[in-house]
């Protein structure tokens, strides 16, 4: 019956076990850039997240009395309980520091997972360093959280060391050889589930803000682009001249870019899923990363919509890309030897 077949595909799509090495690579490589993201941070704990700080204690009570529509967005944060203590906010940043790593080697996952959450959230609570991509890397952390948390409940002959320091199996990105990732990894459905519930809502942000582009008229003017790379208090007549003797082919060029970012992103739920269309979906992240990274000087929106696109790969790809990665690794070793 078409009803059950339907029920049966949706029951398959979200609780499948598969393999969990996937979310092992993309775990992996959130860490990297949640660390990388919190670095910079560190010589201005005080100004950034202090209650004496750049936003204070009077801001947030002035803000909390704005219309709704006008106040800017904080939330909760444990740095809150380091008040203005500056050697405080040392320790909390160093300890954070220290959980992203231990997240990232794949060690007591359950366990750092959840704090890795609570981290990120808590660093992006604070509306004097809010940036529009805080947002997705609070996705990414939380859809890692709810799949390590359960990784594994369900599974049989696992001791409860294993459970919580961590498994083999969470190291492999960085210790597999070549028998490693061909032998298959126990199926998780809590994997499927974290990498499908990211899979859906980058499907959703990325339809959204593509549909949010269409209401303004210099996306399809096809001149949008220009706005970020000459930014209106920062350009001078000099810039603007700089192009005249090619103005044509330089705006066709950033009219192309423009008019495909909207292709790609109001196509995205239907490319996404599709094994054949991998280079497309792939493609588009890394050329949308390095023109955010070099061109814009956004490196953030980039990694964090590479790194959520990776996620649609499917057991059999991932294994590829390991098999790659530890050939390259013995590739190296030999050499040194």
């Amino acid at each position: 019956m078409p009803s059950r077949t339907a029920r049966r595909s949706w029951v398959d799509f979200w609780f499948s076990p598969i393999d969990p090495r996937g979310m092992h690579g993309i775990r992996v490589l959130a860490g990297v850039l949640f660390i990388a993201w919190l670095l910079p941070f560190a010589g201005q704990l005080d100004a950034m997240f202090g209650l004496d700080g750049w936003f204070d204690q009077q801001a947030y009570r002035d803000a909390a009395r704005l219309p709704e529509e006008s106040r800017p967005k904080f939330g909760w944060s444990f740095l809150f309980l380091c008040g203005s203590n500056a050697m405080l906010l040392k320790a909390a940043y160093g300890l954070s520091l220290v959980v992203l790593v231990l997240f990232t080697l794949g060690i007591a996952t359950r366990l750092t997972s959840l704090l890795t959450w609570i981290i990120i959230v808590s660093f992006t609570a604070n509306p004097a360093t809010s940036y529009d991509a805080d947002a997705l890397l609070v996705m990414l952390a939380f859809y890692l959280m709810i799949g390590y948390v359960f990784l594994g409940q369900q599974r049989g002959g696992q001791s409860r060391c294993s459970r919580w320091i961590g498994c083999r199996e969470n190291w492999i990105f960085f210790v597999g050889s070549s028998g490693d990732v061909a032998k298959p990894q126990p199926p998780s459905a809590a994997a499927n589930v974290a990498l499908r519930l990211l899979q859906v809502h980058l499907a959703i942000v990325m339809l959204t803000s593509g549909l949010h582009k269409l209401q303004f008229g210099d996306w399809w003017a096809g001149v949008a682009l220009w706005y970020p790379l000459y930014p209106p208090l920062v350009a001078t007549v000099a810039d603007a001249r700089e192009h005249m003797a090619n103005a044509v082919p330089f705006l066709f060029i950033l009219s192309v870019a423009a008019y495909a970012t909207l292709c790609w992103q109001l196509a995205f739920p239907v490319f996404a899923w599709k094994p054949a269309w991998r280079k497309l979906l792939l493609g588009g992240a890394i050329v949308g990363w390095l023109g955010n990274t070099f061109l814009y000087e956004l490196p953030l929106f980039g990694s964090v919509i590479f790194i959520g696109c990776l996620s649609y790969l499917t057991p059999a790809e991932w294994v590829r890309v390991y098999e790659r990665l530890a050939k390259l690794r013995n590739s190296i070793v030999a050499r040194q030897e």
